[in-house]
Parts: structure tokens; C-alpha cells; sequence
């Protein structure tokens, strides 16, 4: 499967700012490949990439580790409080 390096528009404003996208390309993984990696869908990467959802911690833990980085770089604000 061929990864897509150009950055796509969003109809929505992130609420949840991130670096995730960037991250899985540098390790060279599809989205597909990464939800696989979590035992999770395709479907979530892509909501927490464009910033619509947040994975729980530990799964944003695992997440970093799969990608070689640390999980306070995947969230520039992970130590901030989120309003609901």
C-alpha cells in the first residue's frame, strides 16, 4: 500500500493538536498498519491524527513506543488539562 505524504484538509478545527501523522511516516507505517500495531481500526488513527479523539494514555504510551519517540512529542500539550 502506497503512504500518502501530502497533508490533507480538515473540515474540522483539531481539538486535540498532534504530531502522530508525522511520527508514522518518518517509521514508515500506513495507518492500517499502525492500528494494527494497537489493536485498533484504521479508523482511529485517523480520528486521533486529524485531532478529533484522543487514545487513553497507555494506548498513547504504546503508541510512542511503536513510533520511537516519546508521548509528550506525539502531544505538544500532554500534560495539559482538556476541557469536556
Amino acid at each position: 500500500m502506497q503512504i500518502q505524504y501530502t497533508p490533507r484538509l480538515s473540515r474540522h478545527a483539531p481539538r486535540f493538536p498532534n504530531r502522530i501523522r508525522e511520527y508514522r511516516l518518518k517509521a514508515g507505517l500506513s495507518q492500517r498498519r499502525l492500528g494494527e500495531l494497537l489493536g485498533r481500526g484504521r479508523n482511529a488513527i485517523s480520528s486521533w491524527e486529524r485531532g478529533l479523539t484522543l487514545p487513553d494514555v497507555a494506548l498513547a504510551v504504546r503508541m510512542a513506543k511503536t513510533l520511537a519517540t516519546l508521548a509528550e512529542s506525539l502531544y505538544m500539550h500532554f500534560y495539559a488539562t482538556f476541557k469536556r
